[in-house]
């Protein structure tokens, strides 16, 4: 199966609390531009997921209609900054299908995908994550070392 992992574009740096981060101007290109690169390699989700702050449904939304499509996110619990990234891949693992993208956060982003590609979470993953950075992988299972880095995409 094939998922791309995401990080949200460029927010705000401060709000109320972090949940209520929105996307800045910048951020809001960025994950459009991403989106658009993901169309133009061929990399459309059948599903996309987010985590449960503005900044990652923002990204989502934007995403999705750079690629021309009409899907709705579905909110996961359980990916946010915060969040244990063993415990958040299995929340990703849970719901990941065939072309599917999941929406959120660093760090928990890069040692997810450190810990499926090379299995390692404190693997220097390169392109490095920065905001708008979208992983592709493939994989059979997610175990450590069982994905392979497909490609990426960054505005």
């Amino acid at each position: 199966m094939n998922i791309i992992l995401m990080r949200h574009g460029e927010a705000v740096p401060f709000a109320p609390n972090d949940a209520d981060r929105m996307l800045t101007p910048k951020g809001k290109a960025e994950a459009s531009n991403t989106g658009t690169q993901l169309k133009k390699a061929g990399w459309i989700p059948e599903i996309v997921f987010c985590s449960t702050r503005i900044r990652a449904q923002q990204t989502a939304d934007l995403v999705i209609s750079a690629l021309g499509s009409d899907l709705k996110p579905s909110v996961l619990e359980g990916i946010t900054p915060e969040d244990d990234w063993a415990q958040s891949m299995a929340i990703i693992e849970k719901h990941a299908v065939d072309q599917s993208l999941f929406v959120f956060h660093q760090p928990i982003l890069t040692q997810i995908v450190g810990h499926l590609a090379e299995g390692n979470p404190n693997f220097d993953v390169h392109p490095r994550a920065v905001p708008a950075t979208a992983y592709i992988l493939r994989l059979n299972a997610f175990l450590p070392g069982a994905a392979t880095l497909v490609g990426a995409c960054q505005p």
